[in-house]
């Protein structure tokens, strides 16, 4: 699959978000910054402060608004869980 312009495939569909190297968030392509290192590997940024922490070398496990982030997704994850167990509930019931 060849990408073209705002991250669209030749056949018409929208390619899969890219995940950022740092922050592990998920954000629309044409967005952040792409980086390919002279060993080929590449790397996505969803933002300058990602990347900068990046290069700084600083760990994500140790930075706050890294380790906050992933708490509000694992609370926003259970909400989801409780929600879907709740319908199969009422489904059970009729």
């Amino acid at each position: 699959m060849r990408l073209g312009v705002w991250g669209r495939d030749r056949g018409g569909g929208v390619s899969k978000m890219p995940v950022c190297t740092f922050c592990k968030n998920n954000y629309e392509f044409p967005k952040g910054t792409t980086v390919v290192q002279k060993d080929s590997s590449v790397r996505y940024f969803c933002s300058s402060k990602c990347r900068k922490n990046m290069e700084m070398g600083r760990l994500n496990k140790k930075v706050k608004w890294v380790r906050k982030s992933d708490i509000v997704k694992a609370e926003k994850e259970k909400r989801e869980a409780d929600w879907k167990a709740r319908q199969e509930a009422l489904r059970a019931k009729k």
